[in-house]
């Protein structure tokens, strides 16, 4: 293709299909107009997350560093400058820049979906009761009309309309022409309820639903707006209002031309109909030809990048017909000012994979439609050369779904290690340039299995792990249910509540004590007293940890030492919990009871991290521990909480991930399972919520049959088919090298593998494959309830196996039962759970300070590091220094003299600190810093844990502190940097891969006021 994009005087859209370096052409339109003249302050580029907007910085200073040195020393300067940013933090920025001609709190904070979904819930609950004190019983109504089945499904019709914010609520406010309407068969259009929540009398089913979830949302906008909090939704509608709406939107628009020259928009097929409406508006002006950018001869631009093949995202809101009106909407206002370019080349994959692709998708998406929301394929051409391939796995079986589901699990298990080692994969072409790479035996690393959903993942886990295949899961869900989360919920929650009989029984048999579900049986037993009312277990176990051996006889035999540990330790964790920070002390119990060394593995870690910083963040809010634990238990119903990010670069591990997390990534190998699952389409819900332009359509209905008489359904199931389509090359188009394919052959092929055999003709019994297709067919047969391959004989396309049962899970392995709160375990999992490596603490020289020192300057070091953690999380002000100094020298010293002594050498330090700036550079609460930081990292068969004094991130570089709070002179200092550096290369390790950016390390010795590098 030609570089038509890098004519900087035409707004340009590009449909650049997968593996065509969108990125790549959106940083060089970036630095076209960077080198046309324009500043990095006058470009305004949206992209569709954080992380893509992180990489599209990256790229272009990489480009610049390479390309024009001297450019990107000046780009590099103003990078806090450079206004690239998702679409939700623009619209952010652009509320606080304007809040005072807006009329809006500057104090507004917005809320993560966690406390955005908790807030809805109290909403609706409450409007509950509301409604049954004002004796209207519109729910009562609603859920005794036919078609709805009770609350739970009224509630979960409210939260599908909650889920279709913002625009359900621009209908129901009437905001710039949205409304909202009945369907076709309704008996007519309806006006959107009031903003009050005043009802509309009328009997019809659908008007009661909009008018009740009306009522719900006014309250859930109070709730918000009481505690000073936004949701991401607020902040596009708030926004499109603020240039639309608002009495000072003018002014707005004004201001923002006045300092915006050009646009650009990645990902655009992602758009929603809300946020199109935002660009389109402030790029009104640009398109009417006049204003004073064009009298000073400057020429504003908009440009747009995207492939609407890969829309797949409408359960957020995107709409992938926005990609074929806009390019028709931007020729007709711009004409010859604008072009539109269809990129056909593909630098991810090799022939093979793009033969396939253009081969399937053609059938599947022809041209020649009229609707806009269908797809009309373009062939694209790659330009690496090598040899790939495409097989297609059938698995012949009679058994039930689940059984199907393990036996394929264990088919591409068994791939997988057939192919480790011994397939070649090539080494990724050079950017935009197409070459062979070098080929290599492919490892773990190279494979991702990509599904459609989570709902067999456990059966692929399991599968991986029967053939020791290592894997970690990309973005998993299901943070509540694992088992370190499980763990850590019922420690907190017996420290809130002694009495809570299930958690005490869950931290006894985890395996921070395994102690014997036979043991806690005979001591509940041998002491009942009558029917073992609840919260009898603790007093019980606290009664014989006083009492001694003497009070079971032989049931202490050898339990003795382990339970009596158990009740020692949960006495202690209470005492310190009357005073101390929950969050705290659960990173202290771990590291007494060596918890952490069975969370070794990086997920299970990580999880565990998330989740007590999650009970830092709502101590932090003020709350209670009886607010905390009710928080969690209404959080702990979603099975869909992601699990904790983990930062795989560098893991020789396969991943595990959906489709959806997959998008904007690559892989030698791809594994696409599961392909036989009926698409969404075919299980469609009651209610469908539309945009039909400016109108919001709503219908309701429960019987399956009517539905499909009703054109809103019909078009709503067309619309899920063909993005069902779109998923399916999504994953495709990840392959770079290899792509396999794996579903069960059933007599009538459902979902992609309908789609597939469609398109090429093939049928259920296999006997006639066409020689001349651009994929290999290999077929296994199930003899028995198989899990493991065992042979297999290759027979041109196509060829035949079989299939026999793995063998059963040892002793030695755990077992635990899932329950509604959580995990129970059964059997000891000590083994399970040790790991085979040597865990070293990175921690200060106590004993070469004492010696050299004394033992003050040991006291003085803790109550300094307590000092500073206080202060740097807003736990003790700066106004409150003294006083705080005063509170944690009492518990450290026992004598008046020597307190005042103490007393007398933190001050005097603390105002040498505040002298040099230390104190505020450092030490005093900030955005993006960490105190006291615990961390493990994991050196081959070693294993580094310890914390890291201070974290603080700036400008993409986190910066290490460590305190050292004794004296020492000038002359000691390159001996202390020498000895402090494993220390530091183990701190800033740790800290680059969690957070995956560049870190710094320095010491501070606080006693001179001193700042070094190491």
């Amino acid at each position: 293709m030609t570089d038509g994009y890098l004519d900087v005087t035409k707004s340009v859209m590009i449909s650049s299909p997968a593996g065509s370096g969108k990125t790549e052409k959106l940083a060089r339109r970036y630095i076209a107009l960077l080198k046309a003249g324009s500043e990095v302050e006058r470009l305004l580029a949206i992209t569709f997350t954080d992380k893509a907007a992180a990489e599209m910085k990256e790229r272009i200073l990489s480009i610049l560093r390479d390309e024009d040195p001297e450019m990107f020393d000046v780009v590099r300067e103003k990078m806090p400058r450079m206004r690239i940013s998702t679409i939700h933090s623009f619209c952010l920025k652009l509320l606080k820049r304007f809040c005072i001609e807006l009329g809006i709190d500057p104090s507004l904070e917005v809320m993560d979906g966690f406390n955005a979904d908790i807030l809805w819930s109290e909403a609706v609950y409450e409007s509950l009761l509301e409604d049954g004190v004002s004796g209207e019983r519109l729910f009562y109504e609603i859920i005794r009309d036919r078609g709805l089945k009770g609350w739970n499904k009224l509630y979960g019709i409210l939260g599908e309309i909650h889920g279709k914010r913002p625009s359900i609520e621009l209908g129901i406010r009437g905001i710039s022409g949205f409304g909202i309407f009945g369907p076709e068969t309704s008996s007519g259009s309806f006006e959107p309820p009031a903003a009050d929540g005043c009802e509309h009398k009328s009997s019809n089913h659908l008007e009661k639903i909009v008018t009740l979830y009306s009522r719900c949302l006014d309250r859930y906008r109070r709730k918000k707006f009481e505690r000073h909090l936004l949701d991401y939704n607020d902040l596009e509608l708030m926004a499109y209002e603020a240039i639309s709406k608002n009495p000072e939107w003018q002014n707005v628009l004004f201001s923002f031309d006045e300092h915006t020259d050009h646009i650009l928009v990645d990902e655009f097929q992602d758009t929603s109909s809300l946020q199109w409406k935002i660009i389109d508006k402030l790029t009104e002006e640009w398109r009417s030809g006049l204003g004073s950018k064009r009298e000073s001869g400057i020429n504003p631009t908009i440009f747009l990048v995207g492939d609407d093949k890969q829309s797949i995202y409408s359960f957020r809101g995107a709409n992938v017909s926005i990609f074929r009106n806009a390019r028709r909407r931007l020729s007709e206002w711009l004409g010859d000012e604008y072009h539109f370019i269809e990129v056909k080349e593909n630098y991810r994959s090799l022939p093979a994979v793009i033969s396939f692709v253009n081969a399937l998708f053609e059938k599947l998406m022809p041209g020649g439609l009229y609707d806009d929301w269908r797809i009309e394929y373009s062939p694209f051409e790659a330009t690496r050369q090598g040899e790939g391939s495409v097989e297609l796995m059938l698995l012949k079986s009679g058994f039930n779904t689940r059984e199907n589901r393990k036996m394929e699990a264990s088919l591409i298990a068994s791939k997988i290690k057939e192919l480790v080692g011994t397939c070649m994969v090539h080494g990724p072409a050079e950017r935009g340039i197409s070459g062979h790479g070098t080929q290599r035996p492919c490892s773990y690393g190279d494979m991702a299995i990509l599904l459609r959903n989570r709902t067999h993942l456990s059966i692929f886990e399991d599968a991986l792990r029967g053939e020791d295949i290592p894997f970690v899961v990309v973005k998993g869900i299901g943070f509540y249910n694992t088992p370190e989360v499980a763990i850590l919920r019922d420690i907190l929650f017996f420290l809130i509540d002694p009495m809570d009989d299930y958690s005490l029984f869950n931290i006894l048999r985890s395996p921070l004590f395994s102690v014997g579900y036979d043991t806690i049986l005979k001591v509940v037993c041998n002491s009942a007293r009558g029917d073992c009312p609840v919260g009898y277990l603790y007093p019980l176990l606290n009664g014989l940890g006083r009492h001694g051996p003497s009070a079971q006889g032989e049931l202490w035999g050898n339990a003795q030492d382990r339970l009596h540990s158990a009740v020692s330790s949960v006495n202690r964790w209470l005492d310190r919990a009357k005073e101390g920070r929950l969050a705290v002390l659960l990173e202290e119990i771990m590291n007494e009871t060596e918890g952490w060394k069975y969370f070794h593995e990086r997920q299970r870690y990580v999880n565990a991290k998330k989740f007590i910083r999650l009970i830092e963040d709502l101590e932090t809010g003020g709350l209670t521990g009886l607010e905390i634990r009710e928080k969690l238990i209404k959080a702990s119903a979603r099975s869909d909480e992601p699990k904790a990010n983990v930062n795989i670069e560098g893991m020789d591990a396969v991943r595990i991930m959906t489709i959806h997390a997959s998008k904007g990534l690559q892989f030698p190998i791809v594994f696409i399972p599961c392909l036989d699952e009926e698409d969404r389409a075919g299980g469609g819900g009651g209610i469908v919520i539309d945009e039909e332009g400016d109108r919001i359509v709503i219908a309701c209905e429960e019987d399956s049959e009517v539905r499909k008489t009703i054109p809103i359904f019909r078009r709503q199931r067309e619309r899920i088919q063909e993005e069902e389509k779109r998923l399916f090359y999504v994953a495709a188009t990840r392959a770079m090298d290899h792509l396999c394919m794996s579903g069960i052959l059933k007599d009538r092929p459902q979902g992609r593998l309908g789609h597939l055999m469609d398109a090429f003709n093939l049928n259920t019994d296999l006997l006639k494959l066409n020689e001349t297709l651009p994929f290999k067919v290999t077929v296994y047969t199930a003899t028995d309830e198989a899990w493991h391959i065992t042979s297999k004989t290759e027979q041109g396309p196509q060829s035949r196996g079989t299939l026999q049962r793995a063998p059963t899970m040892g002793h030695g392995h755990a077992s635990r039962h899932s329950s509604q709160n959580g995990v129970v375990f059964i059997e000891p999992i000590d083994k399970d759970y040790m790991p085979a490596s040597v865990w070293l603490d990175v921690t200060e020289e106590i004993k070469a300070i004492r010696r050299k020192h004394g033992e003050d300057w040991v006291i003085l070091g803790r109550a300094f590091h307590r000092l500073f953690e206080g202060i740097s999380k807003g736990i003790i002000l700066k106004d409150g220094i003294e006083k705080g100094i005063i509170k944690i020298l009492k518990n450290e010293v026992m004598s008046d003299s020597a307190l005042s002594l103490m007393k007398d050498i933190i001050t005097s330090d603390m105002k040498g600190i505040e002298e040099s700036g230390h104190l505020r550079e450092i030490i005093m609460p900030r955005e993006n810093s960490y105190a006291e930081l615990p961390f493990i990292l994991q050196r081959g068969r070693k294993i580094y844990r310890g914390r890291i004094d201070r974290v603080i991130i700036r400008e993409g570089t986190a910066f290490i502190y460590d305190y050292k709070t004794y004296p020492v002179s000038d002359d000691e200092i390159p001996e202390l940097i020498r000895r402090y550096s494993f220390q530091m290369e183990v701190y800033k390790e740790a800290v680059e891969r969690l957070f995956s950016i560049k870190a710094r390390a320095h010491l501070l010795f606080t006693h001179e006021s001193r700042l070094v590098m190491v």
